[in-house]
């Protein structure tokens, strides 16, 4: 049990394929992927990046979209797998 969680965390730890060819993050994007990384909600992302929350929820949606991703989270990780993010 405890091999595979470990085994299952190396995984998203591991480079990966980067993100599918001729995908281009809008900057904005990449600065919501950010603040998603860091732990922001919504509302704490629009406040640091001086936009509404719905403001940034569309950018979050287009950024899942571009990279095929169905979570935050999932986006995050192709993000910090194609470059966009540390």
């Amino acid at each position: 049990g405890l091999r595979g969680e470990l085994l299952d965390a190396c995984a998203l730890l591991a480079p990966g394929p980067a993100a599918p060819a001729g995908v281009r993050l809008a900057p904005r994007e990449v600065d919501v992927l950010g603040c998603v990384a860091a732990g922001a909600t919504n509302a704490v992302a629009a406040r640091q990046l001086g936009v509404t929350a719905e403001t940034v929820k569309a950018y979050l949606r287009s950024a899942m979209r571009k990279l095929g991703a169905r979570t935050r989270g999932e986006a995050v990780v192709a993000a910090r797998r194609a470059g966009w993010l540390p």
